[in-house]
């Protein structure tokens, strides 16, 4: 049995391009175990699999990595193209000149 695209049940995952387009202003907002939403972005110029990750009025945090994102886009079109997430933990921001991050937990559909 082939068990590369096999994907566990609860993921933890970094999010990514948190540094652009002011998201870093959001992502240093963030409180770990706050809620995200992961979706769907078929029509994005760069990744026909993008799955943005979002806050519930809509401002984006950033996007799941490409690799995940692939085996992710099938499930999550067929579950309307949003899977509700939490902040699993923050990284960085410990001086000015440091990137804050965010790793969110999530577990897909049965």
């Amino acid at each position: 049995m082939n068990t590369t695209n096999v994907l566990p049940r609860t993921i933890v995952t970094r999010v990514v391009g948190v540094s652009y387009e002011g998201r870093q202003k959001i992502v240093s907002e963030l409180k770990r175990g706050e809620t995200v939403f992961l979706v769907r972005d078929p029509d994005n110029a760069y990744d026909r699999n993008a799955i943005r990750v979002i806050l519930g009025d809509e401002r984006q945090v950033g996007f799941v990595n490409r690799d995940l994102a692939a085996k992710l886009a099938p499930i999550l079109d067929q579950c309307e193209g949003v899977l509700r997430a939490t902040v699993a933990a923050l990284t960085g921001g410990y001086d000015p000149s440091s990137f804050r991050g965010a790793l969110v937990r999530f577990t897909l559909p049965e």
